[in-house]
Parts: structure tokens; sequence; C-alpha cells
């Protein structure tokens, strides 16, 4: 049973007295009873790590239940639900695992690419540019426009082949693929989520590009740390890559 409504404590101050002990407040709501909100409180925190578990299902089955619960009792008692909705909740767990196993980057990392895809796939739509839209235009000055949907960060692990591996029950490997850290980008095209692994080099350039620097502008920094020949094949290759997958949705 809910706590009675006591005399004198209107509704509002009610709930707000419910909402904060189920948050971890000490003082019990007035006519509640331990034994009653124990029952509320079990069913909160249930509720929560099951969201936990669903929205980051990679996360979950790289570290084993028992960490990821660990993890998500902690993350529950620290960060109360701070949206309408439980879509939004766990805006914060990746930070709270890159804390948690600071020598395992892949833990952090993983969390992330379950969390981005999951809200790329939730995210605002926005027609890819055509093709024939693009005839006339001047490269050196253009500037490109993405996919509201697309993110992305530097990671330190093989992040991409493990999610990989996984998704087709193999086995994933530890090992770092490259010796310098690469990138990874996460979009939807379409009604697919999508992610990739990026060069150095070219997530420097999505970030000048994102940053507004023209097509032009961009070539000349790349040209600056890979030499103007290797720039030239690199930025033709990449441009395409990005208007192929559905990742530039203006180019003016």
């Amino acid at each position: 049973m809910p706590p009675k409504h006591p005399r004198g404590m209107n509704l509002r101050d009610m709930q707000r007295s419910f909402s904060a002990h189920l948050q971890g407040a000490d003082p019990l709501p007035a006519g509640a009873t331990p034994e009653g909100m124990a029952v509320y409180t079990h069913a909160y925190r249930s509720q929560l790590k099951q969201c936990l578990r669903e929205t980051f299902e990679k996360t979950r089955l790289w570290i084993g239940d028992a960490a990821f619960d660990e993890a998500a009792d902690v993350y529950i008692r620290l960060h109360p639900p701070h949206a309408w909705t439980l879509d939004a909740y766990g805006d914060g767990f990746t930070a709270h695992l890159d804390h948690a196993w600071p020598r395992d980057p892949d833990v952090g990392e993983l969390a992330w690419l379950d969390w981005t895809l999951r809200r790329a796939f939730a995210g605002p739509d926005q027609a890819p540019v055509a093709m024939a839209a693009l005839v006339n235009i001047d490269w050196d000055q253009a500037v490109l426009t993405f996919a509201p949907t697309l993110r992305w960060r530097h990671v330190q692990s093989n992040v991409a082949a493990i999610w990989r591996a996984m998704d087709e029950d193999r086995i994933p490997s530890t090992s770092p693929t490259e010796t310098t850290p690469p990138a990874l980008r996460v979009w939807r095209h379409g009604l697919s989520t999508r992610f990739a692994s990026m060069p150095v080099e070219e997530a420097t350039c999505l970030d000048l590009a994102t940053m507004g620097a023209s097509f032009g502008e961009i070539c000349i920094d790349l040209a600056r740390r890979t030499g103007e020949e290797a720039a030239t094949t690199v930025a033709g290759a990449m441009l395409g890559d990005w208007l192929r997958n559905g990742m530039v949705v203006a180019v003016a």
C-alpha cells in the first residue's frame, strides 16, 4: 500500500517526500512504513537497472552480469532520473564506467557505442544531400552540414571489432589493432544506425568540418599533416565515403 495522505500535507509535498526517499533520502515519507517503502524502493531500483541492462546490452555481455549490476547499483544511487522518459536515463553511465574501469578503456568505449547507437536510432531525421545537387559546387569554398545523429570520439581499444565479434557470436580479441588510437563515428542513414572506425586524420578533418571550416580549408590542413599528394587522395576518398554513407545532409 502507498503511504496514506497525512493530515496537513498536500499531495504535492507527499509526492516529493515519496520521490526523495526512493532516490536515497533517509526520512520516511509521513504515513509510510519501512516495510512498505522497501517494496517501492526495490521496484524503483529494479526498473532503473533493467533500463540500463537493455540500453547497454553489449557492455553487460562484455563485463558479465555481476560486474554490470554492481556498477549499475552504484550509478543508480548517485544518479536519479532527471527527465520525463527513461530513454534519457543512462546518459552519464559511460563516464561512470570510465571512472570505475580506468585501466580497461574498452568498457567505457563499448558503453559509449551502446548509448550512442541507441540515441542515433531515436534522433531527428534529415535526408542526405542528393548527388545531383553537387554538380556545380565550388569545393574550395564548400561548407558541409552533417546528419544530426552523427557523433564521434577517439578510442583506445578495438571497440568496433569487439562489438562486431559479439554480434556474430565470436570471441572478441582485446588486443588493439593499431598502434595509434583510432576514432569511431556513429550516425543513422535512413532507418539504419551505423558505426565505423576512422583514422586520426579523418577525425581531425571531421572536427574542422563540423566547426564550419570549408572543404578547401580542411584540405589545406590535411596537406600540412600528410603532404599534398597524400592529402588529395585521402580527402577525395574521405568525402566520397561521407557522401555514400548518408553523413552529409547539405553542402553550401
